[in-house]
């Protein structure tokens, strides 16, 4: 995938993002698209600066930190760490959304800076 159909998508999950957030019961539903819109972003800004991407998420966080992004790797991580509990912990709350949504506001902003 080129790297604007990466924004693209990206802006597309944003989008349905801010429709279902507000709603405790998608909770599971919207940490999982956040993590799908990291990789979109994620995609997107390692194409847009470094000329390079992964299409999937496996080696993201290694080639983030070939390209000396290690902050961004690290807030990658963590959203996945968010991910893990809500789909396979069950666990969810208000918190974890906040987070979620303030990892994907940080990559968002690196990737389109």
């Amino acid at each position: 995938m080129k790297a604007d159909s990466h924004l693209k998508k990206a802006r597309e999950i944003k989008a349905s993002v801010a429709k279902l957030k507000d709603d405790p019961v998608h909770l599971v539903a919207v940490v999982e698209l956040c993590y799908g819109m990291a990789q979109q972003f994620i995609a997107y800004g390692l194409e847009d600066k470094y000329g390079e991407h992964r299409d999937t998420h496996t080696g993201l966080p290694a080639l983030l930190r070939e390209n000396d992004r290690g902050d961004i790797a690290m807030q990658f991580e963590r959203l996945d760490t968010l991910r893990h509990g809500r789909w396979y912990g069950g666990k969810g709350n208000g918190e974890v959304l906040d987070e979620a949504l303030d990892i994907i506001s940080k990559i968002e902003r690196w990737a389109t800076e």
